[in-house]
Order: C-alpha cells, then sequence, then structure tokens
C-alpha cells in the first residue's frame, strides 16, 4: 500500500463526498449572508475576513477555473482536462514546498494516484510516504472541522474512494473516527510542510460554516502561515479568500 496513494483517493474521495455538491452545485440560501457570518469569526466588520464562500455558491464566472478546473478534472472532465488539472494540484502541491526536503516531488506522485495509477507504479520514498501520512490526517481532520464525521458522511466518503484495498480502507475509517486534535496535528507537521498541509486541508473542507471558518484560522495561525500566505492558497485554487 503506497500512502501518497491513498492520499490521492482520499483526495477524490474527500472532496466528491463534503465539497462538490456545494461548490457546483449553486446553493444560493446558503450563500446569503456567509460573508458576514465569516466576518464575524475572524475579527467583525467590514475590514475583517468575510469573502470566503461568497463566489463558490453562486456558479459564476470565477468558479469556472482554479478549483473548479481541477474538481472537473477530477470527476471525470475527460482525460485531456484531468490531465491538466491533475498536473495543476501536483504543481500547486510541490511550489507550496518549503525551503528544506519535505514536500520535494508529493505533487508528481499525487498526479499519478490522482490519474489512476495502479499502487505499485508509485514509487515514493520514505519520506514522501511520511508526508502524504501527514497530508492524509490533514484531509480527514479538516473534515471533522465542522464536528463528527458521522456514519452516513463516512459512508459517502468510502463510497467515493473508489478501488481501494482493505488495508487503504481501514487506514481511512481509523483516522475518521481517531480523536487526534487539530493541536495534535500541528505538532506533526514536519518544517517547510505547512503550506502543503493548509492546501489539503482546504480541499477537504465545504467552507460554509462559523466551525470551519474558526478551524481554517487556527490552523494557519498554527502553522504560523500569515494571512497573506493563507490568502494566496485559497488565491491558486481559484476560491475566495479568508482574510481582507
Amino acid at each position: 500500500m503506497s500512502l501518497a496513494g491513498t492520499l490521492g483517493k482520499v483526495a477524490i474521495g474527500m472532496i466528491a463526498a463534503r465539497g462538490i455538491g456545494k461548490m457546483m452545485g449553486g446553493n444560493s440560501a446558503a450563500s446569503g449572508g456567509l460573508g458576514g457570518l465569516l466576518g464575524s469569526v475572524l475579527g467583525g466588520s467590514g475590514s475583517s475576513a468575510g469573502n470566503l464562500l461568497s463566489g463558490l455558491m453562486g456558479g459564476g464566472s470565477q468558479q469556472a477555473g482554479g478549483l473548479g478546473s481541477i474538481l472537473s478534472g477530477m470527476m471525470g472532465g475527460g482525460q485531456q482536462a484531468a490531465g491538466q488539472s491533475m498536473g495543476g494540484l501536483g504543481g500547486l502541491l510541490d511550489s507550496l514546498a518549503g525551503g528544506s526536503s519535505a514536500g520535494g516531488g508529493l505533487g508528481a506522485l499525487l498526479n499519478q494516484a490522482l490519474a489512476g495509477a495502479p499502487a505499485d507504479e508509485i514509487q515514493a520514498t520514505p519520506d514522501q510516504e511520511k508526508e502524504a501520512e501527514i497530508m492524509l490526517r490533514a484531509m480527514i481532520c479538516a473534515a471533522k472541522a465542522d464536528g463528527e464525521i458521522d456514519a452516513e458522511e463516512q459512508r459517502k466518503l468510502t463510497e467515493h474512494l473508489g478501488d481501494v484495498s482493505p488495508e487503504e480502507l481501514e487506514l481511512v475509517r481509523r483516522e475518521m473516527t481517531s480523536q487526534t486534535s487539530l493541536e495534535d496535528l500541528i505538532a506533526d507537521v514536519p518544517k517547510g510542510l505547512e503550506q502543503q498541509v493548509y492546501l489539503m486541508s482546504l480541499l477537504a473542507i465545504d467552507l460554509d460554516s462559523r466551525a470551519e471558518a474558526e478551524y481554517l484560522d487556527k490552523l494557519a495561525k498554527g502553522l504560523g502561515i500569515s494571512p497573506q500566505q493563507a490568502n494566496a492558497i485559497h488565491e491558486k485554487l481559484g476560491v475566495p479568500t479568508l482574510y481582507s
């Protein structure tokens, strides 16, 4: 079992199960007042955060690029489109690597996994496997930002995982029911992997609740990510920024 391969499967499954309906479905009722909600979470009125998700729910032209392109490739938008968007996601991941060896080349392995490469073709180094494990934990921890992943959410996620081994399925289920806290996760993130962990966490979140906005803020602060760096990651994915 390759954890880099498992990470790719979980990325697709998590986005499909938790994010794709709201990101692509145009839930306009949910978008009303959302900016005010998130603004109150992170500091008050107009000068604070409040833009997060305001563009995701409306189905406007901004949604056509960035995360929308990545998701369309993941969800079957054709081989050429998928290749382009997978390359974009893997490239984004590696572009955020710090000055150390952490994260080096993991994006290419993630691309292979997202493109459906067999597990035995994904050749990860021990360090890359550790990095993939951290990001796998980060995605599942982020998915629990608005509470526990209940039985129905677990069922939806595992349905979207596709062809996984019993070992991979057990790993995902174990992480979904673990009591690992955000503080525990932050303490385990290696130097140089902070922004990549934030990126993968962002992919796993619905981005439509107070708890999730607070989670992203705490994650960024705990990892030492500045508001400008966090906003840049949101912009790379084509989603509205957290801080203003």
